[in-house]
């Protein structure tokens, strides 16, 4: 939809140009002058050259006149909390953390978490790692049967193939929702264990969407030479591998010379042996390099 302030100003630079029979105005949205005449319509004769100069000298200084389109500000984001709940059509609703007070588009990080999990926590670790300022979308996946109790259930993702379904229905959820504040473009792909081995799958076969990767405690045995290269041929940029266990941490650097062989920017990191985990000494590693992982994205740094 073309701002009221473009369509104002497309309207004043009409009016200065109404002597100037070579520039026609259209409606908002089309460059002036494009579209062509209808069939049968009548055309002004022909100016002289004299004529014709003075006009075509004239446009540029009226064009130059006339006022600039400003864009319409965003109004703040609000939210009752910082994490809400997200209805997803075909699935279990989502937890979201929404950057509060948001006055232009933010980007989105998808933070899936792992087996017998839950994706309130998740949100609330990665609330904490990224601040407040993007958009972090939990998808829930189905509720396991051996769950503590009902008031304390936990969760799984059935395949990679649902856990990549459900994603992009939380997204589309997720622009109906916030449609002036939520970012377009790639978001930024998280897992921890589980979340993190199905997202190098999605990852490998949507890159365009998910080329930046940070990847908990697991993930790192799914990149062959094959999957590697499919990643960065689609536009696979930087992958983080953040580990808290020795075992980990050698599958990760043998996951990383492969990626790196295929063109992608790779790190692995190691928090103190801390367990299977992601929050405390891990979420705190994973912080510290956040920084690397989203360089170079001017979305992450917008206000």
């Amino acid at each position: 939809m073309t701002p009221p302030a473009a369509i104002l100003s497309r309207s004043l630079a009409c009016l200065s140009l109404v002597a100037a029979a070579a520039l026609g105005c259209d409606r908002p949205g089309r460059a002036a002058g494009t579209a062509p005449a209808p069939a049968g319509a009548s055309t002004a004769p022909a100016s002289s050259g004299a004529a014709q100069a003075a006009d075509d000298a004239a446009a540029p200084a009226a064009l130059a006149a006339a006022p600039a389109a400003v864009a319409e500000p965003i109004a703040p984001l609000r939210a009752d909390a910082p994490l809400v709940e997200l209805a997803v059509e075909g699935f279990p609703s989502a937890v979201v953390s929404v950057p509060i007070g948001a006055t232009s588009r933010r980007p989105v990080l998808i933070a899936s978490h792992g087996n017998y999990d839950r994706p309130e926590w998740q949100c609330e670790v990665w609330r904490g790692i990224a601040g407040g300022g993007a958009f972090i979308l939990c998808p829930r996946g189905v509720a396991r049967s051996d769950s503590p109790s009902a008031s304390d259930v936990r969760f799984t993702y059935e395949s990679n193939a649902r856990l990549e379904q459900e994603i992009d229905a939380g997204l589309a959820a997720l622009r109906a929702r916030f449609p002036e504040h939520v970012d377009p473009g790639p978001a930024l792909y998280t897992g921890f264990s589980l979340g993190a081995i199905m997202g190098s799958a999605i990852a490998a076969r949507r890159a365009a969407l998910f080329p930046r990767l940070v990847l908990v405690e697991g993930g790192h045995d799914r990149w062959t030479p094959a999957t590697a290269k499919a990643f960065a041929d689609g536009g696979g940029q930087r992958v983080l591998f953040v580990c808290a266990q020795a075992g980990c941490g050698a599958a990760a650097a043998a996951a990383a010379a492969r990626l790196e062989k295929a063109g992608v920017q790779t790190r692995v990191v190691r928090s103190k042996e801390a367990g299977h985990r992601y929050d405390g000494p891990v979420a705190e590693e994973t912080q510290r390099a956040l920084g690397w992982v989203i360089e170079g994205d001017a979305r992450w740094h917008a206000r």
